[in-house]
């Protein structure tokens, strides 16, 4: 049977490269018709490009929360490393739920902003083209399962496994002592002793 602290090992580091590698992917589009030709505006966490391009090459992401993801991924990392000793484990194990929980957070407001941003583009009345869109991509489910399997890691870490029974060295070393099944009062040897009526002079 697997150990719970490897699995939880594969998790958070799961949960750190999936985040990192979700951060630099495509997240989400806007795609605004009623312009010509459809104006598409794509951003991952660190930066914001359109096309046809209007402005910089790239700008600032609207929601930029590359950094605070990447600090998470590296405590969900440091964590590992420290949960692999066991003189060091004590240390890993809040270290593994803070940074998951952080980009358990990041991911619930960015979340959070994304639905926001689709309510207002739904507000907005159609244009002749159409009406404008909002599109996920692969970063954006890659973040999501980077932050359930490093939530699982995390809570995986927290449980201890039960240490081995410890035998007692002195078990069966002890005397051991047999009761007769005769209520016989005779000591060792045969030699009867005689109670104390026995014992009265005649």
């Amino acid at each position: 049977m697997i150990e719970r602290r490897k699995i939880a090992w594969v998790l958070l580091a799961l949960g750190a490269v999936l985040a990192v590698i979700g951060s630099i992917q495509d997240v989400f589009s806007t795609v605004y018709k009623g312009f010509g030709a459809d104006l598409r505006s794509t951003s991952t966490l660190w930066v914001t490009t359109s096309n046809p391009q209007d402005g910089a090459v790239e700008q600032t992401a609207l929601f930029a929360a590359g950094w605070p993801v990447v600090v998470a991924a590296i405590m969900m990392t440091v964590a590992v490393v420290l949960l692999a000793r066991q003189e060091t484990a004590f240390a890993g194990r809040p270290l593994a739920m803070a940074g998951a929980g952080v980009l358990a957070g990041i991911l619930f407001l960015y979340v959070f902003q994304l639905r926001e941003l689709n309510e207002l583009i739904d507000s907005e009345p159609p244009r002749g083209a159409g009406k404008d869109e909002l599109l996920y991509h692969d970063g954006f489910y890659l973040l999501l399962i980077a932050a359930a399997a490093g939530l699982v890691g995390a809570m995986l870490a927290q449980r201890r496994n039960p240490e081995p029974a410890v035998e007692d060295e002195d078990e069966g070393d002890g005397v051991v002592v047999h009761q007769l099944d005769s209520d016989d009062d005779t000591p060792p040897f045969g030699i009867a002793i005689p109670d104390d009526d026995e014992r009265e002079p005649r």
